[in-house]
Formats: structure tokens, sequence, C-alpha cells
């Protein structure tokens, strides 16, 4: 099947799953697709061969017609949705790009459903277009996403889940308060509430199970407002909340001042130009609420980056050198 005929196939299903009901010999739609009533017809036959048992065909008099005219309309709106994407992305895998976003904008049991059919609809596209892209990472490794849709329902309805997490060891977190899902640092992250009234963020990918609450449904909007000022200001997994942050002053020699100079992209959402030295070096100011906030940062770029300020911050990075330079 070709992209335009998807596309087109596509527009009939949208109207068909809001509720719309569609006839070949509707001018505005022939127009609103440029095809005739004919190749319309064929479209919602098309659509009739998969589903078939969700549509109902009546016999209407329409627009003050003499002849009854043959209508379709979906009989279970919100049930069609894997089935629709699943069938556009089967017949169509050479033009899946609009595909991605539906799926995501859609129910999320559809995610589920068509997880494989996406994986390998993807790869598919890298592969033909191997010569112009270069990716170093799967889109879909370490991808232990099968709470992904619980937790979005936890999060979209304000719901409690109780969460097995193990870092470096299990926890059974009960009954927290499902904030925000978090894509940062390339990895995704559960915000949430502990019943100790404690904010975490749990890495998806440490989840062992997710478990719904026996007693306890929806919290109150309030407690993820209180939130709202951390997610607006977190700059990455290292972020505190509820810590006043403090100015890192640092400087980067000549040899990198051309990724820190006044208008260049920052590396962190609080990072501010301050000046450029006669030698090039570039000095420029930082917030963090931790060290471990910013520390690795600096780490990348040694020797290229010095800590000016604070104080605090120098004495926890020279520490953990001289532990570095003890295990040569």
């Amino acid at each position: 099947m070709d992209g335009v005929k998807t596309n087109k196939i596509f527009l009939l299903l949208e109207k068909l799953y809001k509720g719309e009901e569609i006839y070949p010999q509707n001018e505005e739609l022939q127009e609103e697709l440029n095809v005739s009533w004919r190749t319309l017809e064929r479209y919602i036959k098309t659509i009739m061969d998969i589903f078939s048992d969700a549509i109902v065909c009546e016999k209407k008099l329409i627009d003050g017609r003499q002849k009854r005219l043959t209508t379709y309309r979906f009989t279970r709106k919100n049930s069609d949705t894997a089935k629709i994407l699943k069938y556009l992305i089967e017949n169509d895998n050479n033009n899946i790009g609009w595909v991605l976003p539906l799926i995501y904008k859609n129910d999320m049991n559809a995610i589920r459903e068509l997880a494989p059919k996406v994986k390998q609809a993807v790869s598919n596209s890298i592969a033909r277009d191997r010569e112009v892209f270069l990716i170093k990472t799967n889109p879909f490794e370490d991808a232990r996403y099968q709470f992904f849709p619980s937790l979005h329902t936890a999060v979209k309805l304000r719901e409690y889940r109780t969460i097995v997490y193990e870092y470096d060891k299990i926890e059974i977190l009960k009954d927290v308060k499902c904030l925000k899902l978090v894509f940062i640092d390339h990895n995704w992250y559960l915000a949430c509430e502990t019943s100790e009234e404690l904010l975490r963020l749990l890495r998806l990918s440490f989840i062992k199970e997710v478990i719904y609450p026996e007693s306890k449904f929806g919290y109150q909007a309030r407690i993820l407002q209180k939130y709202q000022s951390y997610f607006v200001d977190m700059q990455n997994a290292m972020t505190l909340y509820g810590v006043s942050p403090q100015k890192a002053i640092l400087r980067a020699n000549k040899n990198v001042c051309q990724y820190f100079k006044d208008g260049m992209k920052p590396f962190f959402q609080s990072q501010q130009f301050i000046e450029e030295n006669d030698d090039g070096s570039i000095v420029f100011s930082v917030h963090f609420t931790q060290p471990l906030e910013i520390l690795p940062f600096v780490k990348r770029w040694l020797p290229n980056i010095e800590i000016l300020e604070t104080k605090e911050l120098k004495s926890a990075f020279e520490g953990d050198l001289q532990k570095a330079l003890s295990l040569i």
C-alpha cells in the first residue's frame, strides 16, 4: 500500500474513530481527500475488510436525496485504536514517521500490542537510511517498559502505585504518588512521592514490579503543585528537591573555550556566561544542589575545566581525584 493511500484511509479511520458517519457519495469528503466517489468507495471497502466486526452499515436518506445511501460508523469507538495502528504499520512500513507520535497520543494499550511491530518498522527505516544517519545507540535498548502503561495511567489520573525497586537493594515502596514520567540524562524516571512524603526519582530500568494499591486511589492536585518549581528547575537526575542551590564558578581554558562562549548552547539549564579572559579562557557559572549534580560534568572535561568557587565544591572534587589517584 502506497503512503498516499494509507494516509487517506487513516483520515477516514480517524473520522470514524471520532464518531462521524461516512459514505462514498459525500462530495465534501471527496473534495477533502481529492478522490472520486468510486475511489472513496474502495477505501471504505478496505476498511470494512479489516474492521467489519466493529462497523455498522445503515441505509439512510441524506441531504434530501431521494435514494437511501449506505453509511458507515464505528460501534465501539474506544476499542479499535490498536487494531487501526496495527493495520497501518503492517501495510505501510515505508512511511512510519507519522505513526510513532500517533501511538503515544492514543491509548497506552496500543503501545503494548504494537511494540514488536513498531521496533521492526523503526529498524527497517534505520536500515534504509544507513548512509544518511549514524545511530550509535538503539532507541529501544534497555527498554524494560512493560510498566510504562500502568505508570502513564497513574500519572495521568493522579493515582497511587506500590513499586518494587532494585538498585543496590530491593525496596518495596508502598502507595507512592505517581507525579511525572521524566526523560532526562538519556533515561526514563518516575518522579514520585513516597508515603513518608519524600520525593524520589526511580529509574524505570530498575523497577521490578508495579502493583495497584488495595485501598488508596487518587491523590489531590495540590500534591503535584508543590513540586512544579522543582520540575521546572531540575537539571539532571541528581538535582535535589527542597535544597537551596549554590552557585559554582568554573573556568574553561582556551583548548575548549569555543564550547562555553556567550551564546553557545549551555550544558546546564542554570549555566551563565560571565567573562572571556585575555588568555582565551571562559568563566561561567552553574547552580547546583549537591556536588554530584555537576562534578561528573567537570570530570569529563579534565584537565580543561577548573573550579574557582565554591571552596566546598573544590574540596569535594579534589577528594575524588585523590581517591582516583590512589587506585592507579
